[in-house]
């Protein structure tokens, strides 16, 4: 139920706030949506297949729904996002911020805030005792603009500015912050999560909220150079729709690809896009709008246009949103999956290589399997959620303890075996699937081997160790 003396107190808060008329965007505010309790959590993580012996409801979880400003195109501009607290924490350190950035989405409603399927995660991820921001972005959620989809800058500001507003809000909504900041993201969140993670790392931002950890999955990282050319490599592409949205959404930002839509795709197809991306329909409206092939759908010679000149607006626009080329300070995990027919896995070998090149040590490509973009969104989501919690520093007497519950393994990713740091001959381990949550190997000693294990990403836990994700790759 709502909150109403709380959310009166911060909207009169905010009222005094407000800016000038001249720029009409005010301070954040928060209005409570829902409060999930423990069982209904335990329950929820059941109906999402997330195994019972991976994971445990620890608190009760209130979703607020957040309005806070944020830059866009030279102006100040109010958004939305899910801001998920987790209840009866009283560790003195404080909790630490995950940033989730959400996928796809068409319809405003959708976002997170308006607690859409993707914004359910938030309160799975806040019960471990992580204060779980999701911003719904530009043109989602309350914002009535349109979408720029995949536009790197508006991505992370949205997640920077809500970091902000979280920080701002916790006198209000009784947290404290340990200085701990994460990111994870699947799809297009992985692309948004690359670029806020990039900006914390190269920009003032990060004099804010110095980066902990993030754990993008299945991201367009190099729109250029892989996800542009291997989409049209093809006859068709699964979601013809994203074409539509990242066409219509960046020219909303740079206003150089097209005057009339119509030079960019045939009719009647250009004639029907603007109406259908207006914040309403879903992605299987605009799917079945679409015709099946690209030939049909995009105008002739346009494709050569735009593939022998590098100065093509749509080259330009495309390359200030790749978001890959920077040096992580803070490990780096970059999940996909090698059918994945959405978000083509090789945007993630390309960013890997790059910054490999570039002499960073703190990045790895995790495979996680032959599966398709569906099926490998729950274990990219989950197993970054894994990754992260096992980074939360502990809190002993009102100090912050480095990583206490994350198994130190070597060598990670590994092929034939890997040690486990701090074990002995009578160490007990297991191995679990990720995906069910099965024990797959048990022994003991300080070495496992990994011949029975296909690639993918494994749990391991060892007794008196802690667990941790192992990478295992063929």
């Amino acid at each position: 139920m709502l909150n109403m003396t709380r959310f009166l107190s911060l909207c009169a808060t905010a009222s005094l706030l407000c800016w000038s008329a001249a720029q009409p965007a005010c301070a954040q505010t928060a209005e409570l949506q829902s409060t999930f309790s423990q069982s209904q959590l335990a329950s929820m993580a059941t109906a999402f297949g997330i195994p019972s012996d991976l994971f445990s409801a620890d608190h009760d979880v209130e979703m607020y729904r957040v309005i806070y400003p944020m830059p866009y195109l030279g102006d100040t501009v109010n958004v939305s996002g899910a801001l998920f607290v987790p209840l009866g924490f009283e560790e003195p350190c404080g909790l630490p911020i995950h940033v989730y950035m959400h996928g796809t989405l068409f319809k405003r409603t959708d976002a997170p805030s308006f607690l859409g399927s993707e914004g359910m995660f938030g309160g799975l991820m806040a019960t471990l005792g992580q204060l779980v921001l999701m911003p719904d972005y530009v043109g989602l959620g309350t914002s009535q603009l349109m979408h720029p989809y995949v536009h790197a800058q508006s991505e992370s500001d949205a997640g920077f500015f809500m970091m902000k507003a979280a920080d701002a809000l916790s006198g209000e909504l009784g947290y404290t912050l340990n200085g701990q900041n994460f990111i994870s993201g699947y799809s297009q969140g992985g692309h948004a999560a690359m670029a806020l993670a990039r900006d914390l790392t190269t920009t003032a931002y990060g004099d804010e909220f110095t980066l902990s950890g993030a754990a993008p999955g299945s991201g367009p990282y190099d729109i250029s150079g892989t996800q542009f050319p291997l989409t049209f490599d093809a006859a068709s592409y699964s979601n013809p729709a994203y074409l539509a949205y990242n066409v219509v959404g960046w020219n909303s930002v740079y206003g150089t690809l097209y005057e009339d839509l119509d030079e960019v795709f045939q009719e009647p197809y250009a004639s029907t896009m603007l109406d259908l991306l207006d914040g309403t329909h879903d992605a299987a409206t605009i799917n079945s709008a679409c015709p099946p092939t690209l030939e049909e759908f995009v105008q002739p010679n346009l494709l050569d246009d735009i593939f022998n000149n590098p100065d093509h607006p749509f080259n330009v626009a495309a390359q200030d949103n790749d978001v890959y080329q920077w040096i992580p300070e803070a490990p780096l995990e970059m999940y996909y999956c090698t059918q994945d027919e959405q978000v083509f896995y090789q945007n993630a070998l390309v960013a890997e290589s790059w910054m490999t090149a570039e002499g960073s040590t703190m990045h790895e490509a995790v495979d996680l399997g032959a599966l398709d973009h569906g099926q490998c969104a729950g274990l990219a989501i989950f197993g970054a959620t894994l990754w992260i919690e096992d980074r939360v520093e502990a809190c002993t007497d009102g100090v912050l303890e480095a990583w206490p519950r994350s198994l130190g393994m070597h060598p990670n990713p590994a092929s034939d075996q890997v040690r486990l740091a701090g074990a002995h001959a009578s160490t007990s381990w297991k191995v679990f699937s990720v995906a069910t949550g099965q024990v797959v190997l048990s022994g003991q000693g300080e070495t496992v081997r990994l011949a029975s294990l296909s690639a993918g990403m494994w749990l391991v836990q060892a007794d008196g160790l802690g667990r941790g994700l192992l990478s295992v790759t063929r």
